[in-house]
């Protein structure tokens, strides 16, 4: 299985039928007008997270490939604006998972792992002793200064986020742009944060939302990404295919996943690094003292007997 650090960001299908036979996974495409069918095997083994969008169907074959070699399944919508459902292996480690039960279950741990959010966010420390509502106040003020910016210099003029989630097109193009980058991007984000088995809805800054952690990770990339490239795109005919091309570059040129990866462990953990793998298929049982290797009988003298 390749390491998450080195897999594609992650691949947008709809419309399309996926089946795996003994060569792998791919997906068949019937051109509107020949009616010719074409089929393309998808890199599995290689490829982070698989955005299943409207008019997609998908095996149960297929399935077992795609998550036997690591690839988290997202079902979302058109463009990838929502995201329905998502599943994924189910031998993947709950290091992260505990670590994220911990900071909620204590304030203080998880006002210090907001602080590290912010230090990653915005590269400075935040003031000492920062509340979590001074965080969000100082927060608040440097997005309103940036999308300000980024209005002017694109020449968009007074900018207002707002999209109809019922009607993607009814917006203008740098808010169709910013709703399918953003929605592209939190994919790669809970793709990311399951993959490593952590939980999307246990977040530092956001709660109350089965994806409150991925909302906290894709924050810290999208002055970066999505942002710049949705004005940039103020006059694009299809901003939303636009995007999701600038993003996938972006992704790759920045190194984006790898830098998930450290900075998921960083938030969490405090540790500055995270080139490590984190374990699979790996099941403990809980001691007080240390945690012993599951699948050993430990009966009678309790120093454990592999079955």
């Amino acid at each position: 299985m390749h390491p998450v650090k080195n897999r594609i960001s992650y691949l947008y299908l709809d419309t399309v039928r996926v089946t795996a036979d003994r060569n792998g996974v791919r997906a068949h495409t019937e051109h509107p007008e020949t009616g010719r069918v074409e089929r393309v095997y998808l890199p599995t083994a290689s490829l982070s997270c698989l955005l299943l969008g409207p008019g997609t169907s998908i095996t149960q074959a297929a399935v077992t490939a795609l998550t036997r070699d690591g690839t988290v399944l997202a079902w979302v919508g058109d463009g990838g604006v929502r995201c329905y459902s998502a599943f994924l292996h189910e031998s993947t480690s709950t290091e992260l998972l505990h670590r994220q039960v911990g900071l909620l279950a204590d304030n203080e741990k998880r006002t210090e792992a907001a602080h590290r959010h912010f230090r990653l966010r915005f590269d400075e420390a935040p003031p000492t002793g920062a509340t979590i509502a001074r965080l969000r106040s100082l927060e608040g003020a440097r997005m309103k200064a940036l999308y300000k910016a980024l209005a002017k210099q694109h020449g968009v003029g007074p900018f207002r986020r707002s999209y109809d989630p019922n009607d993607f097109t009814a917006s203008d193009p740098v808010n169709q742009a910013l709703t399918a980058g953003n929605s592209a991007l939190y994919g790669i984000c809970t793709a990311i944060v399951l993959s490593l088995g952590a939980s999307p809805g246990l977040g530092i800054i956001h709660e109350h939302n089965q994806r409150a952690f991925t909302y906290d990770l894709a924050d810290l990339y999208k002055a970066e990404t999505v942002l710049p490239t949705a004005f940039a795109l103020s006059k694009s005919d299809n901003p939303e295919r636009d995007m999701r091309k600038h993003l996938r570059e972006d992704v790759r040129l920045l190194k984006l996943v790898p830098r998930m990866i450290r900075d998921i462990r960083y938030v969490l953990t405090g540790e500055g690094t995270a080139d490590e793998e984190i374990r699979t298929g790996v099941v403990d049982l809980w001691d007080p003292e240390g945690n012993v290797a599951a699948g050993t009988n430990y009966a009678d003298d309790g120093r454990g007997e592999s079955w």
